[in-house]
């Protein structure tokens, strides 16, 4: 007789469900450092053990729904500074166009009224947080016009552009400037660095901070 799912009543296959969701439910909401623990090295496990335990012990089980999502949250810190290493070149950078056209504006006219229109633009480009900036420099950087490109530099300070590197041609100059505004990303990596449960995660996490300080007094 060959066996088949059907063969078995539907009451008896729902109690089966049941039970593997049940067992199974426990391993679905594991924090994700406990699931890294499976494929590390029992020395690797250790050491990242350490200052997790070492807080469990200082702070007991109610601090555990806190000190996962601070676990969380460092997770996305950590992945914001490895996008920012990704973008730290002008060349690995995408354009930022709302904020890109109006700082090449800006850039423009501020070379107009630096210096009596001694400076001449070749091109300038904005992407994410950098621009460059291609100067004529006829007679190269000499002390007079590297105390123009000092002054224009100033001048684009007071815009949030800080100086980030020059580069020096035969008669022209490059001259890189960059922005602290947060870099733009892509729809995926935005999506992964605001997940859905962020919000809950920083509200553990001050809720937790709120009792201790309420504990202290």
């Amino acid at each position: 007789m060959r066996w088949s799912l059907e063969l078995i009543p539907l009451h008896y296959r729902a109690l089966a469900a049941g039970i593997c969701a049940y067992l199974l439910w426990p391993f679905a909401h594991a924090p994700q450092w406990q699931w890294q623990a499976l494929w590390q090295s029992e020395a690797e496990t250790a050491a990242a053990l350490a200052p997790l335990m070492s807080f469990y012990t200082k702070y007991g089980e109610p601090a555990l729904p806190a000190l996962n999502a601070q676990l969380e949250l460092n997770k996305l810190r950590d992945l914001e500074l490895s996008l920012i290493a990704a973008n730290a070149d002008f060349a690995d950078q995408v354009r930022d166009d709302t904020w890109a056209e109006a700082t090449e504006f800006m850039i423009a006219h501020v070379a107009q009224n630096v210096g009596a229109n001694e400076l001449r633009i070749y091109d300038s480009e904005c992407r994410n947080n950098l621009c460059r900036i291609e100067l004529a420099a006829p007679k190269g950087l000499n002390p007079e016009f590297r105390a123009l490109v000092l002054k224009y530099a100033a001048t684009l300070k007071a815009g949030d552009l800080e100086f980030h590197d020059l580069k020096e041609g035969k008669d022209r100059i490059m001259l890189e400037l960059k922005s602290d505004k947060r870099l733009q990303y892509g729809y995926f990596e935005e999506r992964a660095l605001k997940p859905a449960a962020r919000e809950q995660w920083l509200a553990e996490v001050k809720a937790w901070l709120g009792t201790q300080q309420h504990n202290k007094k």
